[in-house]
């Protein structure tokens, strides 16, 4: 725990530091391919992930070098058991209710949206139009605080700007571990 604990420290400097001096290049300065392959290619990439079949599990498999089955036969060992410390049954896990409240056994919820073409398309299209946007927000606001800091006649702009994103990365650390020490002791106050 306390090596787990060192380790993610060590991340979060590291990417403290890398956010940090990455913030002082100014995102008007980057080229014009950077950008648009940043905002488009992200888009591209999250609407690929989420419309096509198969292309997220296949790319976990290249990643992570474990197969479909593979881990299959680890989440079988996994629900069995959670759903029978539960008091449940295999056979009533994943189930979802129809409009009449009837039970529906033949496909879990998620399996509804993943089988739906229409729905996928369309949940794909809106997350990939808000990952462009967010990347366009980004270029935006980047412009915009460093406007914001100079009429205010803030030294060193960039700088300051830099060490606020690693200060965020810090903070978000720090609050993330608070959160999950807490989450963790919730678990195992309801388990007792």
């Amino acid at each position: 725990m306390a090596e787990t604990k060192m380790t993610s420290m060590n991340t979060v400097w590291i990417q403290a530091i890398a956010g940090g001096a990455f913030t002082l290049i100014p995102a008007r300065k980057y080229p014009a391919w950077l950008r648009h392959t940043l905002t488009w290619g992200s888009a591209a990439g999250i609407f690929t992930l989420m419309a096509v079949p198969g292309v997220a599990s296949k790319l976990q498999e290249l990643t992570t070098g474990q197969t479909g089955s593979e881990k299959a036969a680890a989440l079988e060992d996994v629900d069995a058991e959670t759903v029978n410390v539960h008091g449940g049954s295999v056979e009533d896990a994943g189930t979802g209710r129809t409009s009449t409240g009837k039970v529906d056994a033949s496909k879990p919820d998620f399996e509804n949206v993943v089988s739906n073409p229409v729905m996928r398309i369309g949940l794909a299209t809106a997350v990939a139009a808000c990952t462009y946007g967010v990347f366009r927000f980004s270029f935006w606001f980047d412009d915009a605080a460093e406007r914001g800091l100079r009429k205010l006649r803030v030294p060193y702009p960039r700088v300051v700007m830099g060490l606020g994103v690693a200060a965020l990365y810090v903070v978000t650390e720090k609050f993330d571990r608070k959160y999950e020490a807490r989450a963790g002791q919730s678990s195992q106050s309801d388990q007792h």
